[in-house]
């Protein structure tokens, strides 16, 4: 045999930062306390449900279940990937104070080498970061681009917004609380 692959100019086989972008976003969140006075606080958990908009079947899954609707098989969906891993979280934000109270920012969705990684918005926080009209779902190649887009998501006008109303609501529990102290202390004198 007289050729061999060479891949040498073709493939990267140079190290970068492969850390999960879910710990990424955890490390960025866990600023968020001392930047808010304690108020706001930020969590990503795993997530099971859908993180991308889909279509509900209807009855026509009904029909294909009595086998009066001819199905196609693609034989194109059993070649390709085997095996993959997807991993998927959701973003919010919340007040110590009122943990009732929620505000879910994003889902992450990425798969067994962590990028690229798709990151789906809010839309009122995709509008807010994006004059261009761009959609809400952002792909990020590398550690480096999620950590700019996470920054800038939280330090937009909507993300701003969403925390002082956190912060206003985190005041009003607390001063409720305060509050209903004084009722029982008074009470028993």
């Amino acid at each position: 045999m007289s050729r061999k692959f060479d891949f040498r100019e073709k493939l990267n086989f140079d190290d970068i930062d492969l850390t999960a972008p879910d710990k990424v976003i955890e490390e960025i969140l866990s600023q968020l306390p001392e930047a808010t006075n304690g108020m706001v606080l930020g969590t990503i958990q795993t997530y099971t449900g859908n993180v991308f908009s889909y279509t509900k079947p209807s009855f026509l899954g009904v029909a294909e279940a009595l086998g009066t609707v001819e199905k196609n098989v693609n034989i194109q969906e059993e070649l390709g990937q085997i095996g993959q891993e997807t991993h998927k979280f959701e973003c919010f934000l919340y007040t110590p104070e009122y943990d009732k109270y929620k505000y879910r920012v994003f889902f992450v969705k990425y798969d067994v080498a962590s990028y690229p990684v798709s990151i789906i918005l809010d839309e009122s926080v995709a509008e807010s970061i994006s004059s261009l009209n761009t959609g809400y779902v952002y792909r990020c190649n590398t550690r480096d681009e999620l950590e700019g887009l996470i920054y800038q998501i939280f330090e937009s006008k909507r993300m701003i917004a969403i925390m002082q109303e956190l912060i206003r609501i985190n005041q009003a529990k607390k001063a409720e609380k305060m509050h209903m102290q004084d009722s029982d202390a008074n009470d028993t004198d």
